[in-house]
């Protein structure tokens, strides 16, 4: 094995340090063992003292080589735990992801279609996981019957029984977090839901009270700049609610809106930033999107402006403006 036969043919040049040891021995006992076996075949080849220290000046260099590969490996093992601090690292990111889905509850009540629309799909997943939840007590019903049949068996098999229970546990373990899990999504649909609800009668209980006196939907083209000012007049003074909603694709859209004096009561911009690394031909199409509720008491009689500015642009505006049927309180 160390090249130890009496008649060997090989040079000393032919004996090098091993690739790797036994791992009963660490790198220093290994290094030792085979120096000791390389001075016998030396020996062996009847060379002086003086030739075999030299040869032994070159075979030295090799332990050097040998550690530099064990530190080679402790590098490796610090990339291991590196990889293991970014799992970590992706598992925070995880949680802020749900953190921000919880967010995105308080901006789905601005629109009550829309919330309708989410409450049924979140329905929907509720039932999928209610369905995966008695699918998964089910299993763990099965492998519960088959770890009492296992039982029964001798001891070896006992040992497997007793395998088999604790699988069932963990799979029952599982429904109950599926389970609550849809009991979760079950409820966040009818707060949803209710809270669309509340929406909708404060929507009818304006729309009752209020008259249209301008509907007005504008398409954006791809321009170097495009202002295209909305006028209506109040002939009494009134509430006026204004809604304005906006979608571009590109550019920078702003809407302004301009009492009959000239002064600004409301305003709005867009500035479309498109997400980095899209692909314009393959992925669908991205908004920016962006809504304007205003409600103005006692406005000023008169002409009303509403500019809407926007630089090489594309997208829609929708644009209403209603006044209160009743008269305000001092006329």
């Amino acid at each position: 094995m160390f090249s130890q036969v009496t008649q060997d043919s090989l040079s000393v040049n032919y004996i090098y340090a091993p690739n790797h040891f036994n791992d009963n021995f660490s790198a220093e006992e290994s290094w030792e063992i085979h120096k000791t076996a390389y001075i016998k075949q030396l020996k062996s080849k009847g060379l002086t003292d003086d030739e075999i220290k030299r040869s032994m000046l070159t075979y030295e260099k090799d332990k050097e080589e040998f550690i530099a590969r064990v530190k080679e490996q402790h590098k490796l093992a610090a990339i291991v735990r590196e990889k293991a601090a970014e799992q970590r690292a992706l598992a925070e990111i995880i949680r802020k992801e749900a953190d921000e889905l919880r967010k995105e509850a308080d901006s789905v009540r601005k629109n009550a279609d829309e919330i309708r629309k989410q409450s049924d799909i979140v329905r929907e997943q509720a039932a999928i996981q209610r369905e995966k939840a008695e699918e998964l007590r089910k299993q763990a019903d099965n492998v519960r019957k088959n770890a009492d049949e296992v039982r029964k068996q001798a001891e070896m098999v006992r040992k497997q029984a007793a395998i088999q229970r604790e699988n069932a546990d963990a799979l029952r373990k599982q429904a109950d977090i599926e389970r609550a899990k849809a009991d979760e999504q079950r409820k966040l649909a009818d707060i949803r839901r209710a809270k669309a609800e509340e929406q909708r009668k404060k929507s009818q209980a304006w729309r009752n009270n209020a008259e249209d006196i301008l509907i007005k939907n504008i398409t954006l083209s791809n321009q170097p700049d495009n202002n295209k000012p909305i006028s209506f007049k109040v002939a009494s003074k009134t509430t006026l609610h204004i809604g304005i909603r906006a979608h571009i694709s590109s550019g920078t859209t702003s809407i302004e809106i301009y009492n009959p004096k000239g002064v600004k009561e409301g305003e709005m911009s867009l500035n479309f930033k498109p997400k980095s690394g899209s692909n314009e031909e393959n992925d669908r199409i991205e908004y920016t999107s962006g809504a304007l509720d205003k409600t103005i008491s006692r406005a000023e009689v008169g002409e009303w402006q509403i500019k809407v500015s926007s630089k090489k642009s594309e997208g829609t505006v929708a644009i209403s403006v209603a006044q209160d049927i009743k008269s305000t309180m001092d006329e």
